[in-house]
């Protein structure tokens, strides 16, 4: 069974409200860009990760999210230092 594209961006949308993203700086459409995010990675599950063990699954998504949040802490770090807020 495919995931479903609307529930992801309801997912993303619903993270957002915890762990929000300052838009304000870009010129894109956030709904815009949420979908295309999320039409990309739905793809890219659907056509490389479902198809792999639950065990492959388990560590590529830890992985995944341990390496997103680690580009996440280091773009803030460069946001903090370029705005001089850095400590």
């Amino acid at each position: 069974m495919a995931l479903d594209i609307q529930a992801v961006e309801q997912l993303i949308k619903e993270i957002e409200l915890t762990d929000p993203i300052d838009w304000g700086m870009l010129n894109i459409d956030e709904d815009d860009a949420t979908r295309l995010i999320a039409l990309s990675v739905v793809e890219h599950y659907e056509q490389n990760i479902r198809p792999m063990s639950e065990s492959e699954r388990e560590y590529i998504f830890v992985a995944s999210l341990a390496k997103l949040t680690l580009e996440n802490f280091v773009l803030n770090l460069k946001l903090a230092k370029a705005t001089g807020k850095a400590g």
